[in-house]
């Protein structure tokens, strides 16, 4: 069934278009989650409820993440890019943020949603993202409001429970880098409709070791630690994105 806003979306993008023959198109809406896979995960005896993380003795309490994202866009399957190159014709990337946006994890919960966007009805097989280190020209207006994040793409603010002891961390990173994350199976989107699209960042998977079966400590993850390189391929493989008719930020086909 096709909602009120849906209808108002296409019909705004045919009103800013003027009277031309349009393509037909939908709307793609934009989600955000954090949920852990766990049903995909066999690597270990890990508990998690999302926000508590049990392995052995150690326990991570994960209180809430914040990370700055940029150029948040799905390209069509027909270029497979959103980088356009000269005399070519293909379907626009649809683009959800393209300036840094401060995002809080919803960490808990299933998908919250961003945005909705109208888009030609074809199918769309790739979502790029950039893990953004806020400028302190470029970026100024993001910083003044949030001087914690001078330096830093990632915040994560939790409490590490070893050996029965407990210590409160926050682990910052710069990571720096554009992701480029293929959509497993093709998002296909009819004419008239709408589809539900989300971005997993599965922070449950950040501190796990090279062998899944442990934390490492996240005060060894940060710049210039031990655990640096380990912990950013972590967060690399941790972004997903898929198609999510319900909203509960898992894959369609997972219970």
């Amino acid at each position: 069934m096709r909602s009120t806003s849906l209808c108002l979306i296409v019909a705004a993008a045919a009103v800013a278009t003027g009277c031309r023959e349009q393509a037909p198109t939908g709307a793609i809406v934009f989600q955000l989650s954090a949920r852990h896979a766990t049903a995909g995960d066999s690597a270990g005896p890990l508990v998690t409820t999302d926000t508590t993380l049990i392995q052995g003795r150690d326990t991570l309490f994960i209180h809430r993440v914040r990370i700055v994202l940029a150029e948040l866009a799905i390209a069509p399957a027909v270029s497979n890019e959103c980088e356009e190159e000269e005399g070519e014709d293909n379907p626009p990337c649809i683009e959800f943020d393209d300036n840094p946006v401060l995002l809080d994890l919803p960490l808990g919960r299933g998908a919250i949603r961003r945005s909705a966007k109208p888009a030609p009805a074809t199918d769309y097989n790739l979502f790029q993202a950039i893990i953004h280190r806020p400028d302190s020209s470029a970026d100024s207006g993001l910083l003044r409001t949030n001087p914690e994040f001078a330096g830093a793409s990632i915040r994560l603010d939790g409490t590490l429970s070893r050996a029965g002891k407990r210590r409160d961390f926050v682990f910052t990173s710069g990571f720096n880098e554009q992701e480029e994350i293929t959509l497993e199976p093709v998002l296909t989107l009819a004419a008239r409709d709408s589809v539900r699209v989300t971005l997993r960042v599965d922070v449950a998977s950040w501190f796990r070791s090279a062998d899944r079966k442990a934390f490492v400590d996240p005060a060894t993850a940060g710049l210039a630690g031990p655990h640096e390189g380990l912990v950013r391929d972590n967060i690399r493989t941790s972004l997903k994105v898929f198609r999510d008719a319900n909203g509960d930020g898992l894959e369609d086909d997972q219970p």
